[in-house]
């Protein structure tokens, strides 16, 4: 009987749970399609770095099952406080508690059990869905593979376990500890309010919004002087502060938001304010911690899009910069101390080898070797402000005609330069020094040769052209006659398309052919640079920030909606008396689902305005971090607006099922 009342209880949890249910079959296929890609023979074969992807994703998975679970445990209690007066009554009738308990186990593992193999086809489809735009990111043709490993199906089958045993447990342990009457009013409940006082919550605000003010401060400072010792302190301080301060505004601003209205009788009477009000904090106020812990997600879902649009861009530039031709190869001449030398490596015998390989291996188109000169005097060095984390700051000259060389490689436009002038291209991240610096020395004097700026710019800047180094003055040949060589490059473009394996058997043949055995052991070939591994690289590790970061964004965001449109969908029974009441005070059809619109559309954004202020805060702030890597200075607005346009899209579309839902409730 009890196991025949448990299926028919676990359907109509269905109906009434619909959108939970669909939340977790999505989060469920999510973690089997990610699964499932990283045991991905395909995917693995991709790049070397992506072995890293696998470990990513099942540490990530840790923090998504947390999620979920707590997402599973949430639902399930509002499930039996909803229902407590059902398992009251047979309590009652006489019905043991354990069997209730049982029953009630027993519908739920039915429904988890119902969404995980939902979630299995789901799952598998969504899987040769995101391998393909793996493949499609790394310019390799996909087939579709129907092959199936047991690893990824083991491995979430053990999630799923780990997830329904801790939730009923704690379920289990819940219902023992309730009697009769604890299972009759249980549903007249709320949250415990962990502030009581009004005033103290009135004041607790200000403290906590200051917090929080202290909180984004030290984020930005910390972000923005990344490379000085005392900034991670700062980032670890401000990140439990910022937590403290989404918790402590979530649970105190209710008091602000009535007080507001209720002091202002133009604002209190006007309409169905003074109505929407009520409802709306004493919603807030019975439920501050769930808020809380709901705008914490919605922050880290905010960031998490961002960051994957930010790193998207940041790695398509940087192929653009560090991989503008096909082979780069360096040599350090000068013992500039700023630059780091290792003494096996850099010597022309290595560099030999390198071009020895290449020549016999490979189809050479052109070839270009120059030199990076320095003077005694770092005139330029010394007066700019801004300085970039790794890159080395000394005047670095080039002749022009090399940098015509450089530029024609690459298809653009050489530039032209009178015999007492120079030229300066330089990183984005210094270019409003170099400007105001100009702005203040038009000249420049070298060893007794006074030569006049003809401007700078900072497009098409490529870092490859000198490892390390921050701009490059361009000056007339005969200038540099005198200089200290600081590097030697040559860069060179092959027929054949480069590729990981080409870098692997280049440093392979290098490392063959020592000799010596120290030499041998420390030998690393920082000096090489190869376009088809950089790109390689750099696609590895864009898949598995963007991938990663999108798969706790979607989750996250999901979770927040399900639980504010469970909690809505639930109190549309009890505020369906209430709008009945406006309905025989003359309140028309359409005010009251306008009413309902507005009531649920504050309740939807509360928890999102102050997510918004971090990210946008937050976002701002790693821009002053990563503006030199990225493809435009613009680059984290366009973040922003990503983030918020992909959160708020999935976001409404819970808040158009919620809406509908609600209303079907109340005509009902």
């Amino acid at each position: 009987m009890l196991r025949k009342l448990a299926i028919r209880n676990a359907k109509r949890s269905i109906k009434d749970y619909l959108i939970y249910l669909i939340t977790v079959i999505m989060s469920f296929s999510l973690i089997i399609a990610f699964n499932l890609i990283v045991y991905s023979k395909d995917v693995r074969e991709l790049s070397s770095m992506m072995i890293n992807f696998r470990l990513a994703v099942i540490e990530v998975s840790v923090l998504v099952v947390f999620v979920i679970g707590w997402l599973i445990n949430y639902t399930m209690k509002f499930m039996l406080s909803k229902r407590s007066k059902e398992f009251g009554t047979y309590m009652i009738l006489g019905i043991e508690r354990k069997d209730i308990i049982k029953m009630f186990l027993i519908e739920n593992i039915f429904l988890g059990i119902f969404a995980f193999v939902v979630s299995m086809l789901i799952g598998y489809i969504l899987s040769d869905l995101l391998t393909a735009v793996i493949m499609n990111i790394f310019e390799v043709q996909y087939k579709l593979n129907f092959s199936i490993s047991w690893q990824p199906f083991a491995l979430s089958i053990f999630y799923f376990i780990i997830i329904y045993l801790f939730v009923m447990f704690r379920t289990n342990r819940r219902m023992k500890k309730m009697k009769v009457y604890d299972l009759l009013y249980l549903d007249k409940q709320n949250e415990e309010r962990v502030f009581k006082n009004s005033k103290k919550k009135k004041i607790l605000f200000v403290v906590f919004l200051i917090i929080g003010i202290t909180a984004l401060t030290l984020l930005k400072v910390g972000l923005y002087h990344v490379d000085d010792n005392g900034s991670i302190p700062m980032i670890v301080r401000g990140v439990p502060m910022l937590i403290i301060s989404i918790y402590g505004i979530t649970i105190t601003v209710g008091d602000f938001i009535v007080d507001f209205v209720i002091n202002r009788k133009k604002i209190k009477y006007k309409n169905d304010n003074l109505f929407i009000t009520r409802q709306f904090t004493s919603k807030i106020k019975t439920m501050g911690v769930t808020l809380g812990t709901l705008s914490l997600l919605i922050t880290l879902s905010f960031l998490s899009l961002a960051g994957s649009m930010m790193y998207t861009d940041m790695f398509n530039a940087q192929i653009k910069s560090i991989a503008a031709y096909d082979v780069m190869i360096s040599e350090v001449y000068s013992d500039y101390p700023e630059i780091l030398q290792i003494q096996t490596q850099n010597n022309k015998q290595i560099v030999e080898k390198y071009e020895k390989y290449i020549k016999s291996h490979c189809t050479i188109k052109d070839r270009i070797e120059y030199n990076i000169y320095t003077n005694k005097r770092d005139d330029i060095s010394k007066n700019i402000s801004d300085s970039i984390m790794g890159f080395i700051n000394v005047d670095c000259y080039m002749k022009l005609s090399d940098y015509n060389k450089l530029l024609e490689k690459r298809g653009l436009k050489p530039i032209t330069l009178g015999k007492n002038e120079f030229f300066i291209h330089e990183n984005r991240d210094i270019s409003k020094s170099i400007d105001k610096y100009l702005k203040n020395n038009s000249t420049l004097n070298l060893n007794g040769i006074e030569l006049k700026s003809k401007g700078h710019t900072y497009e098409n800047f490529a870092r490859c052209w000198g490892t390390g180094m921050t701009f490059f003055i361009i000056v007339p040949d005969d200038t540099v006659s005198n200089m200290k060589i600081l590097d030697r490059f040559i860069m060179i473009n092959i027929a054949e398309p480069t590729t990981e394996k080409l870098y692997d058997d280049i440093c392979k043949y290098v490392e063959n052919t020592m000799t010596d055995d120290k030499e041998k052991s420390e030998f690393y070939p920082y000096n090489l640079s190869i376009k088809g591994e950089v790109i390689s690289e750099n696609r590895s590790v864009l898949t598995i920030f963007s991938f990663i970061l999108l798969y706790i964004a979607f989750i996250f965001t999901a979770i927040v909606a399900t639980i504010l449109a469970i909690q809505t969908l639930s109190d549309s029974t009890k505020y369906k008396y209430h709008y009945s009441i406006l309905s025989k005070l003359g309140v028309e059809q359409s005010q009251i689902y306008k009413t309902i619109r507005k009531q649920l559309l504050i309740f939807f954004l509360f928890p999102v305005i102050y997510p918004i202020i971090i990210d946008i805060s937050v976002i701002t702030s790693l821009n002053g971090l990563l503006n030199p890597a990225l493809s435009s200075e613009y680059s984290y607005l366009y973040a922003i607006l990503y983030s918020l346009s992909l959160f708020l899209f999935i976001y409404l579309i819970y808040f158009i099922a919620t809406y509908f839902g609600y209303k079907k409730n109340i005509i009902e």
